[in-house]
């Protein structure tokens, strides 16, 4: 069961606390990924040529695909964050609330997206262990968006920022969390691959991305906190505001 009560977390205890949190609204996350994951999908099996050889119809597919989830895996991502951050802090699911809140800033977390990929990417032409380094550091930026209103570029030097000292910590927790994902994906893949069959392999990792997906997306907002906590007294400020709103609640 998830304590609700903001507090510095150990590794496993954050990998824990995330799937008590994917577990107490699974239904909500599961929609909410199905909407982004399903046209993508749609599109790539409407241009789906059923042979092993590459052809045109199936990088369009890949290609319009990968433009669509550009778009929807933004939004995603930005929901589950936000909803997940409610239930976390004391509040409920509302999903219809967190699109209406994400949608204003749907374009920053689509920069933060690919400006992140692209620190990725120059990170990774340094060899390896850098790509670690670029890994835990900009581990938030969708939550910075969503949670603090910043922009694409404030959000990736907020994350930095709150990474600073504690990168050891988060790349832990996130080596321990997509750990468990990526060995998830890969049982799963197998089934695929058993089928024997393209649409079945992109069917196979459809439902599993729907099901397990919004895990990551927790896992790095219950580590955006951590690190507030840790660094900025968030647990002391989140408890002075509930006294403080329960205070100025009136007498029943």
């Amino acid at each position: 069961m998830l304590e609700q009560t903001p507090r510095a977390r150990s590794v496993s205890e954050l990998v824990d606390a995330t799937f008590s949190l994917y577990r107490r609204n699974a239904s909500a996350y599961i929609m909410v990924t199905a909407m982004a994951v399903v046209p993508g999908l749609v599109v790539q099996l409407l241009f789906l040529r059923p042979s092993m050889e590459p052809s045109m119809g199936n990088a369009m597919g890949a290609f319009l695909g990968g433009l669509i989830s550009l778009v929807t895996y933004g939004l995603m991502t930005g929901v589950v964050t936000k909803v997940g951050s409610d239930v976390y802090l004391g509040g409920e699911a509302d999903v219809a609330a967190a699109v209406r809140h994400v949608m204003p800033r749907l374009g920053s977390l689509i920069a933060a997206g690919i400006m992140k990929g692209i620190y990725f990417f120059l990170y990774a032409l340094l060899l390896f262990f850098p790509v670690f380094i670029a890994f835990a550091k900009y581990f938030a930026p969708e939550a910075a968006v969503v949670l603090e209103g910043k922009t694409a570029g404030q959000a990736l030097e907020r994350s930095a920022q709150l990474s600073d000292g504690l990168r050891w910590h988060i790349l832990r927790t996130l080596v321990l969390g997509y750990g468990i994902y990526f060995l998830l994906a890969m049982a799963i893949g197998a089934i695929g691959i058993f089928g024997n069959s393209e649409v079945v392999m992109l069917f196979v990792q459809t439902v599993f991305t729907v099901i397990a997906y919004p895990i990551v997306g927790l896992l790095s907002m219950m580590l955006y906190y951590d690190a507030r906590i840790r660094k900025e007294g968030f647990d002391m400020e989140h408890l002075a505001r509930a006294l403080g709103d329960a205070s100025a609640s009136p007498a029943r």
